[in-house]
């Protein structure tokens, strides 16, 4: 299986990094692959950087370079769900904007013109993820800020069922959409958006990418 992953910071990849042999680093543009093997699968892995462009731009490259059969976007988030607790796992069944407003063209709020709202993910894909982890599946959604309290309740406002803010899943997906390549949105809790996350982001986003990329490894590791 071709797995391509997009990470948006270094931290969130190293452990995916260090399972990969044969290991080839190829660059284009300022977007840099490393493709390897894990078992019988051929992975591709990027550090995407922070932010809607650049995870959108690597998922581009990634695509029309190396066509995967699956995209993985794994990485941290901050929980919108109460329920959530630091370091737990969510799996991206639909990703949406947050940030997005044309609604005075008619469009719902969070919906580019003539695209839809939701972004999909494979179904198939989402299930054997919920066969490995005790997580939560669900909305994810995606915006151009490191969301706090005044943040988090905008979104909820919108979006009452969204577990989890990030700021790279909806391009990501929406990229893998238009070139029709299956997608799935990994994801660990690093902070509560609650006003104290710069205090805990930085002790907890490396953690919370060990989480994600595990997940991702025990994934590779069942469809060897």
């Amino acid at each position: 299986m071709k797995i391509g992953i997009i990470t948006p910071m270094a931290e969130e990849k190293i452990a995916l990094s260090a399972i990969l042999e044969n290991t080839e680093t190829r660059q284009h543009g300022s977007t840099t692959i490393t493709s390897g093997n894990y078992k019988n699968h051929e992975v591709m892995l990027t550090e995407s950087g922070i932010g809607k462009v650049a995870a959108g731009s690597a998922a581009t490259v990634m695509i029309d370079n190396f066509n995967p059969d699956l995209i993985v976007n794994t990485g941290s988030a901050g929980a919108l769900d109460p329920d959530l607790k630091i370091g737990d796992e969510v799996i991206g069944t639909r990703i949406a904007y947050s940030d997005v407003d044309v609604t005075a063209f008619g469009y719902a709020y969070g919906q580019l013109p003539n695209k839809p709202l939701y972004y999909e993910a494979d179904p198939a894909v989402v299930a054997d993820f919920m066969n490995l982890t005790a997580g939560k599946k669900g909305l994810i959604v995606s915006g151009d800020q490191f969301v706090q309290d005044d943040g988090k309740k905008k979104i909820l406002s919108y979006f009452p069922e969204a577990l989890v803010a990030e700021m790279e899943a909806a391009a990501v997906a929406q990229v893998a959409t238009q070139f029709g390549t299956p997608f799935i949105v990994l994801r660990g809790v690093s902070d509560l958006a609650n006003g104290e996350s710069n205090i805990v982001f930085d002790d907890y986003v490396v953690e919370a990418g060990k989480a994600s990329a595990q997940l991702l490894i025990n994934y590779m590791n069942q469809k060897n």
